[in-house]
């Protein structure tokens, strides 16, 4: 909503989620000028970063990430409420939109992921699968068959973002229209 992102709220964001930047001296001129997103385990410790580029230079490289293995870990774990509803999304900076946002970093789950295994094990409320505008409805789809079985059967949804909110994803969705917005097109 208009006003959103005011000064503060940008750093409680940044103080909660202990986000980072680097500057345009950075030796390495793809790593210059981005916000770095943090990954901790559930122990706390450091398992993954992502620098997202603030320039907008078409040139640059959206995305750069640390070399750890994406399958090998829950982003941010640390902060997940297991017993409260999960939203899944594509995108780290989407999950930092909304409380108890998990990210898959990409548009697939696997039952190799680590990701897969703690929903699996510790989830115990509804996971609500929330991609972009560009998923397909059989990508979609694949991940909430997937997920739909055993003690998580009949606890997934999904909502299509472009579908029902013409927003291109959860982030921008959430930065229009706000929390209570969202609960509402997610209800």
């Amino acid at each position: 909503p208009s006003g959103y992102w005011t000064k503060e709220r940008v750093f409680e964001e940044a103080k909660k989620y202990n986000l980072g930047y680097t500057t345009g001296a950075e030796e390495k001129w793809q790593m210059q000028d981005r916000l770095i997103v943090p990954s901790y385990d559930i122990s706390g410790e450091l398992n993954y970063w992502s620098g997202r580029d603030i320039t907008g230079n078409p040139k640059k490289t959206k995305y750069r990430n640390s070399d750890g293995d994406k399958l090998g870990i829950v982003f941010n774990e640390h902060m997940i409420q297991w017993d409260a509803d999960i939203y899944l999304c594509e995108g780290i900076i989407d999950s930092l939109c909304y409380d108890n946002a998990v990210p898959l970093m990409g548009k697939k789950l696997s039952k190799e992921s680590y990701l897969y295994k703690r929903l699996n094990e510790k989830a115990n409320g509804h996971i609500i699968i929330c991609l972009d505008a560009d998923t397909t409805i059989s990508e979609t789809k694949s991940i909430y068959k997937l997920l739909n079985q055993g003690r998580l059967r009949d606890k997934i949804e999904y909502i299509r973002i472009g579908d029902e909110t013409q927003y291109k994803d959860f982030g921008e969705a959430y930065q229009a229209v706000g929390k209570r917005t969202m609960v509402d097109i997610l209800g």
